[in-house]
């Protein structure tokens, strides 16, 4: 194999699914829906199995670095009891690029029946017919994944990464994010050391 050749390809193909995103209307509505949660007091929970949970959990680790309270709980988790961990007034935004998952099909359907349906759930997914439940869809539509596995997750997680920042930081930003709110969560660190050395400059 001709390691920069596939490399090169590689990175082609997504870059090309990167430049065919364009914000959406459903995009625009997920911050609203996050902004109006916030501000009432609820929490942003988000979920995904596998490679798709990694970028729910990063997604929420933004969040919640910004001032929006949220956390990753794990589908197969909440069949076991974390499903109390949800309040009815709490956004889902849930990660699958089938939009089939059965595990995250199993928990948003027992999450209706223990919430009376108060929880809107967003789905980001590349299917425009997905079988999990939802309120809200967000889908970036068919792509190819760079792996000559076609069913390695590649081009879709860095779809829903950059997704999910686009709308996590628009959102922050609506609601008046700035230096002040993000010092306040980073006393330590790097992070924090550097808004010290500022403040004593």
């Amino acid at each position: 194999m001709n390691l920069k050749h596939r490399a090169d390809e590689i990175l082609r193909i997504q870059k090309e699914a990167i430049q065919k995103l364009e914000t959406t209307d459903s995009w625009l509505k997920t911050i609203e829906f996050i902004k109006s949660v916030t501000e009432n007091n609820g929490r942003i929970i988000t979920t995904g199995m596998g490679k798709a949970g990694i970028i729910a959990q990063k997604m929420s680790a933004t969040l919640a670095s910004i001032g929006i309270p949220s956390f990753y709980t794990h589908p197969s988790e909440t069949l076991h009891g974390d499903l109390g961990r949800i309040a009815s007034g709490d956004l889902v935004i849930t990660f699958s690029h089938s939009g089939n998952t059965a595990e995250v099909n199993q928990m948003i359907t027992h999450l209706h029946s223990l919430n009376n349906r108060n929880n809107t759930v967003i789905l980001i997914t590349g299917n425009s017919e997905p079988s999990i439940p939802y309120s809200h869809l967000v889908t970036y539509g068919e792509i190819e994944e760079s792996s000559i596995v076609k069913k390695v997750p590649s081009t879709s997680t860095t779809l829903m990464l950059i997704i999910a920042d686009v709308i996590a930081i628009t959102a922050a930003e609506s609601m008046g994010f700035n230096d002040d709110w993000f010092k306040k969560r980073h006393p330590g660190g790097a992070i924090g050391k550097s808004y010290k050395e500022t403040e004593n400059h």
